[in-house]
């Protein structure tokens, strides 16, 4: 019996010492309706389902596409970021940790007038060993999901990415825009956690906590 009480009394100890692995969901959107509508200058932050969002660069804004004039995308009644002349966006967690990119929406933003070269949509995804990659899609200025799981396996593990827009001359990729013309929108901002190494850890020892104390209970 008193072998029994002592398995019993570490199987408590075990349930106190071991908190329950935090909850990461498999997948979240940041569709960027919890902010105000608001103008953000070059190392301007707010925060988005636990995401830093950041200007990087140049301006940019969130608001509805009335707030463009005329040269707003269409296909999004929403609210949605658009990063202005040459502005980035640099997407990283709040708690500094790790995180896939699933996908997201975006378009194209001319001025006026507007270039003549063809601009791309570009994402460079930062690992924590700080290496780098990056891929660019051709967009128009009427939003479309860009979520092809074989673009997106690479932005697995990834401590930031950071959006831009690029254009090509014919000879070099990725050139400045010309007159400014690197403006684009983006919205719905598919993300998901990666749980941290400690995190994966502790998960067998509190597996094993929680079956010691159901069978406390059910004796």
């Amino acid at each position: 019996m008193k072998l029994s009480i002592r398995k019993l009394l570490g199987a408590a100890a075990l349930l106190v010492l071991v908190p329950a692995p935090p909850a990461y969901a498999a997948s979240m959107t940041v569709d960027f309706e919890s902010s105000a509508p608001n103008l953000y200058f070059p190392g301007d932050s707010f925060i988005e389902s636990r995401f830093r969002m950041t200007a990087d660069f140049d301006a940019g804004i969130v608001d509805v596409a009335s707030a463009l004039g005329g040269s707003a995308p269409t296909g999004n009644a929403t609210q949605f970021f658009t990063g202005l002349n040459d502005a980035g966006l640099i997407v990283e967690r709040d708690d500094g940790g790790l995180f896939n990119l699933d996908g997201f929406s975006t378009a194209f933003v001319p001025l006026s007038p507007p270039s003549a070269q063809q601009t791309f949509i570009v994402a460079i995804g930062v690992r924590a060993d700080n290496s780098s990659f990056g891929l660019a899609w051709s967009f128009s200025t009427a939003f479309e999901t860009l979520d092809d799981p074989l673009d997106f396996g690479l932005f697995t593990d990834v401590k930031f990415v950071e959006f831009f827009a690029c254009a090509f001359d014919g000879v070099d990729f990725c050139t400045p825009p010309t007159q400014n013309n690197g403006q684009f929108a983006i919205d719905d901002i598919r993300l998901s956690f990666v749980p941290e190494p400690a995190t994966l850890a502790l998960m067998p020892i509190f597996l094993l906590g929680l079956a010691l104390r159901r069978r406390r209970v059910a004796r």
